[in-house]
């Protein structure tokens, strides 16, 4: 397969452990790092260890991977009486590659199974993952001064 070309095996997907916090950081750094300082400034390592704690402790996590390989995380909570999709980061070297969009499908059939909605915020400066959303069904549900915030109603 070359790297351009979507994945087609079936996505592992497992809840994260405690023992998975060191990785799903590092995974943190390496997927929001460019964003973050976008949006910013400079990334700084004690305040984003701050950020993530709770997002971690938080929410339902979990880990997917293809084959042997952990590819990404998601973070799962609930709002509102919907899922709320916290974060959803793919490793740099397997993204844009159909793994966030796959990602997202199975959050949006889980909900749906749950007869939930789904709903999620994206950060103004991050326009492909936007375009992402929009392009999967998302429609607005309002704006703050930083993110745009989208719904995807339940059985969609």
């Amino acid at each position: 397969m070359s790297n351009s070309a979507a994945p087609t095996s079936v996505l592992q997907v497992r809840l994260a452990t405690v023992e998975d916090h060191q990785w799903l950081f590092k995974l943190h750094e390496q997927a929001h790092m460019e964003l973050v300082e976008r949006a910013y400034g400079p990334w700084n390592k004690d305040q984003q260890r701050a950020f993530f704690s709770p997002v971690v402790n938080d929410h339902e996590v979990f880990i997917f991977s293809d084959g042997d390989r952990q590819v990404g995380a998601v973070y799962l909570g609930e709002r509102d009486g919907e899922v709320w999709l916290e974060l959803v980061e793919v490793l740099p070297e397997f993204q844009r590659r159909g793994y966030g969009t796959r990602v997202l499908r199975w959050v949006v059939a889980r909900a749906s199974e749950q007869g939930m909605g789904t709903l999620l915020q994206v950060h103004r400066v991050n326009e492909d993952a936007r375009r992402l959303y929009l392009s999967e069904g998302f429609t607005s549900a309002g704006e703050t001064e930083t993110h745009h915030l989208l719904r995807k109603a339940a059985g969609r």
